[in-house]
């Protein structure tokens, strides 16, 4: 008898070991996501999720497009610049971290650098410098966090890092005479494409910032850069570009006549 119920109870054990590991699989297969895309390669996409025939669209289409998971444009971006890429976003990284709220080493930055906004710029280097030491921007935001994410190297131009922003912060203190006295208002910026183009030296030749890419997000009027935080805070500069977009009259008169050639009738 105790023979048999020790045998028993080893069943039972096992029974538990094995429905444990059945549930454990069957969830495995409702939550992992790695599949196919192409040969040798990983996706997002499950191919369990896709049908044979939409598996081979996305296949083709892939192929066709020449459209590239992260890990792949960072595959094709190796051995194409003398800066390998893990290597040249740290630079980047490392670059934000010392020069973000001023230029703290100018020879961080080529001689022949170029910064480019939306907006503002070009800027060369001395007047990039000059430019940003007029705005102590730590003064009049003490709380802003820039948010800088998604740091991956071009594979079309492998001397690039592209990032973004999202950035946030309260206006706390005065930095005359563009902001007099401090307004206590919060910001909040939409999404922004920014990049650092280096040489082969480790110098940045070119930064690039303030490209909104969703102006519907945030509260600066969709403006990125210093423009959409001083509209945020009521301290917008007068001119067009520091303003929310507006269709212009002949864009106006543009879409008028389009509509009546098309008998759709203005509306």
């Amino acid at each position: 008898l105790k023979l048999g119920s020790a045998m028993m109870r080893r069943h039972r054990s096992a029974l538990t070991v094995l429905t444990a590991l059945t549930l454990a699989v069957g969830l495995c297969s409702r939550l992992c996501f790695v599949g196919w895309c192409g040969s040798g390669s990983r996706s997002c996409v499950s191919s369990r999720a896709l049908s044979k025939d939409e598996q081979q669209l996305l296949k083709d289409w892939r192929a066709q497009e020449e459209v590239l998971t992260l890990e792949e444009a960072k595959d094709k971006a190796k051995g194409q610049f003398v800066i390998p890429p893990d290597e040249l976003i740290e630079k980047a990284m490392l670059y934000l971290a010392k020069n973000q709220y001023g230029v703290e080493d100018p020879n961080d930055l080529a001689d022949d650098f170029l910064f480019v906004g939306q907006v503002i710029g070009p800027l060369e280097k001395d007047e990039f410098i000059k430019t940003l030491g007029q705005f102590d921007l730590k003064v009049a935001f003490p709380d802003q966090k820039v948010r800088w994410h998604d740091f991956r190297v071009d594979p079309y131009d492998p001397s690039r890092v592209w990032f973004t922003a999202r950035s946030m912060g309260t206006n706390l203190g005065a930095i005359p005479p563009l902001i007099a006295e401090a307004t206590n208002k919060a910001f909040e910026s939409p999404p922004e494409a920014c990049s650092l183009r280096f040489n082969g030296q480790g110098q940045v030749v070119e930064y690039t910032a303030g490209y909104v890419i969703d102006r519907r997000q945030g509260n600066t009027g969709g403006r990125g850069g210093l423009l959409g935080p001083l509209y945020a805070i009521g301290k917008g500069f007068p001119f067009p570009e520091a303003q929310p977009y507006e269709w212009s009259w002949q864009r106006k008169l543009f879409t008028w006549l389009g509509e009546l050639l098309a008998g759709a009738g203005p509306k």
